[in-house]
């Protein structure tokens, strides 16, 4: 009887140490039930730079509309296209010259969500040029000059990307991207730009759940 007493909160403990080894063992559960297509839209901020070394960068504000392809519950393929101005300042004689320019990006990206909370992206985009304009402050003047066709051209690179989970349709988000072109030797400007982006999405369409 003595012994039977003893042995009850040990028989417990193993117990207990048991279910922690099984619930560890399981690692992260995500939903049982996914989406196979999910539709994406928000806001991000780009502060992207030149490959020059005489230019600073300075913040815009762009959009994405994303589509997503899940392959499974973990794996999924990501494209769509992201609004991305670029903006960056250098000197001009004893003025201020800041160049603003439109893209818009098309990326590829292969997304790995390990938990529910979490997910991690990496591929490559094709960087579109819309338009540009260079812009000239001395003092209280501001003087805008359109970029002609050539000066600024479309190019490729890639991305890198981790995503936070807020709620099962808002996410945040940080992007490591990286454009590049060979610019022709009598061409001042450059193709090549690199950077971080932060934003936020929203899914406001997704298709039925399946197990």
């Amino acid at each position: 009887m003595v012994f039977l007493t003893l042995s009850t909160p040990f028989r417990g403990l193993a117990q207990g140490g048991e279910l922690l080894i099984q619930q560890y063992n399981r690692g992260p559960q995500l939903d049982r039930n996914y989406s196979k297509w999910s539709f994406k839209i928000g806001p991000q901020l780009s502060r992207l730079n030149t490959d020059l070394g005489t230019s600073s960068p300075t913040i815009t504000l762009g959009g994405l509309f994303e589509i997503e392809y899940r392959l499974s519950k973990t794996v999924g393929l990501k494209t769509g296209a992201h609004y991305v101005p670029v903006s960056y300042t250098y000197a001009v004689n004893d003025s201020t010259g800041q160049d603003f320019l439109k893209y818009v990006s098309f990326p590829i990206i292969l997304k790995l969500q390990p938990t529910n909370k979490m997910s991690f992206g990496l591929g490559v985009l094709y960087h579109y040029f819309l338009k540009g304009e260079k812009r000239v402050s001395k003092e209280e003047v501001e003087i805008k000059t359109a970029y002609p066709e050539g000066v600024f051209e479309n190019s490729f690179g890639g991305i890198a990307q981790i995503n936070y989970f807020l709620h099962p349709r808002i996410s945040v988000f940080g992007n490591f991207r990286w454009v590049k072109k060979i610019n022709l030797p009598t061409n001042p400007k450059t193709n090549t730009t690199s950077g971080f982006q932060l934003g936020m999405s929203y899914l406001f369409l997704k298709s039925r759940e399946r197990p």
